[in-house]
């Protein structure tokens, strides 16, 4: 059964067969309300049948009301299901249909769907990251907006402080408009930074209150930010079966080419999850800062082949 889920609605197609080629096509429903999907599934489906949606922005949530009525549920990767189709014809009964025989073919890789605590993790990881990136960049612009009008600001000066506006406001005359946009831009950075703190406050109290992650801290390089973020993301540990699928899923592993007679490995190919990535590399490179075991290597691979690859 193939699912083609969008945030009000939803197509299905019933696909039976082995095999995409000789897989036949037995219904399929359209423009079917997603408030009436476990009504609609328990009419087309039975417990023994596999539901197979593409990875979404609800994918997740459509996933657990499925499985919740006991049915078989699996998502299928975006990133290779998209790339399959007719670009003459693209409508929600086609994706249905070619969902299913996607997965009958195995062509694209099964995700791993995560538990309600993890899915919550990588939802503050994310929140996070956003409020992050507003606050640099409501930083760069007031800097910007000062720098326009050559007003340098003395050494020592936190723009991010509740009372910086004021001092901000007695530099120079400003004009009412000019005023109203300080304000607004420092408000913005004060508002960022506030939540920024409260999502940190959050992560550490959910590390403090789990041993197994609270001895974490004890390795060297990993703070707090980086070890909520690996533990977001990756969630049960033990869904891989090697440590070298763990480092594939970082996108830490190197690229392998092989062709006739020639055979090498090459650069990382920014495949697997890129913050987390840039993250890891950050403690990397404080290992070649400070003093402990891995130092010493380190400095040495560094001096053959750059700091950078040594954190790698």
């Amino acid at each position: 059964m193939g699912l083609d889920v969008h945030p009000d609605s939803f197509a299905g197609a019933v696909v039976q067969g082995r095999d995409p080629a000789s897989a036949m096509v037995l219904r399929t429903s359209t423009r079917v309300e997603l408030e009436r999907l476990e009504e609609w599934a328990r009419r087309h489906t039975c417990t023994e049948d596999t539901l197979v949606l593409e990875a979404s922005g609800n994918a997740f949530a459509v996933a657990a009301r499925l499985r919740a009525i006991d049915r078989k549920v699996e998502i299928l990767d975006s990133h290779h299901a998209g790339k399959v189709g007719k670009v003459y014809c693209a409508n929600d009964r086609v994706d249905a249909v070619k969902i299913a025989r996607i997965y009958l073919s195995a062509l694209s890789p099964i995700v791993w769907q995560p538990d309600q605590k993890t899915l919550e993790r990588r939802e503050i990881f994310s929140a996070y990251q956003a409020v992050v990136k507003e606050s640099t960049r409501a930083k760069q612009q007031l800097r910007s907006m000062l720098n326009e009008h050559c007003v340098r600001l003395e050494k020592g000066f936190r723009l991010c402080h509740p009372q910086a506006i004021a001092r901000l406001l007695k530099l120079r005359e400003w004009t009412p408009a000019r005023r109203m946009l300080l304000q607004q831009l420092h408000g913005s950075l004060v508002a960022a930074r506030a939540r920024r703190t409260l999502l940190r406050r959050h992560m550490a109290q959910e590390i403090v209150a789990e041993e197994a992650l609270l001895r974490l801290t004890r390795l060297c390089g990993i703070n707090l930010i980086t070890l909520y973020g690996v533990v977001a993301a990756v969630g049960d540990v033990r869904r891989f079966t090697q440590s070298k699928k763990l480092v594939a899923y970082l996108g830490l592993n190197p690229s392998v080419s092989q062709s006739g007679n020639f055979q090498g490995s090459g650069a990382l190919k920014r495949h697997g999850r890129g913050a987390l990535r840039a993250l890891l590399i950050q403690s990397g490179k404080k290992l070649l800062e400070v003093n402990n075991p891995l130092q010493k290597w380190g400095l040495a691979v560094a001096a053959r082949r750059g700091r950078n690859k040594a954190a790698v």
